[in-house]
C-alpha cells in the first residue's frame, strides 16, 4: 500500500487514512467531501441557454469541450442547420437529469 506524508507533521500514512494518528490533521478534505478537484464541472442550464441562443455558432459545443463538433457548427453556420441542431441540443439538455449531464460532460483535464 502506498504511503502519503501528513501535510502537518510529515509522518507516513496509508492512503485510506482520514486523519493523521500523530497530529490528528485531516487528510484529503476534497476526498471527504466526495469532490474530485481534477474534474471540471459544467453548468447544465448555461449549456442549454448557449444552445438555445448561440447554437448556430456552436458555442454550447465549445463550452462542453466538444471542439470538433463546435467547429463543424461554426463552419456550417451559414446554412442555418446548426441553429436547428442547437435548439434540439438545448431542449435535450434541459430535459436531461443533472446526474446524466455531469456523467456525460464533466471532464478530467489532460495530464502531461
Amino acid at each position: 500500500m502506498k504511503a502519503n506524508p501528513c501535510p502537518q507533521c510529515g509522518q507516513a500514512l496509508a492512503e485510506n487514512c482520514l486523519t493523521c494518528s500523530n497530529c490528528h490533521c485531516a487528510m484529503g478534505l476534497d476526498a471527504l467531501a466526495g469532490v474530485d478537484p481534477n474534474i471540471r464541472i459544467k453548468n447544465q442550464k448555461l449549456a442549454a441557454w448557449y444552445g438555445l441562443l448561440l447554437g448556430g455558432l456552436g458555442v454550447h459545443r465549445f463550452y462542453l469541450g466538444q471542439h470538433l463538433k463546435g467547429s463543424l457548427y461554426l463552419a456550417f453556420s451559414w446554412t442555418l442547420v446548426p441553429v436547428a441542431l442547437g435548439w434540439f441540443d438545448a431542449f435535450k439538455t434541459f430535459r436531461m437529469s443533472p446526474f446524466t449531464f455531469q456523467s456525460k460532460y464533466a471532464q478530467r483535464p489532460l495530464t502531461a
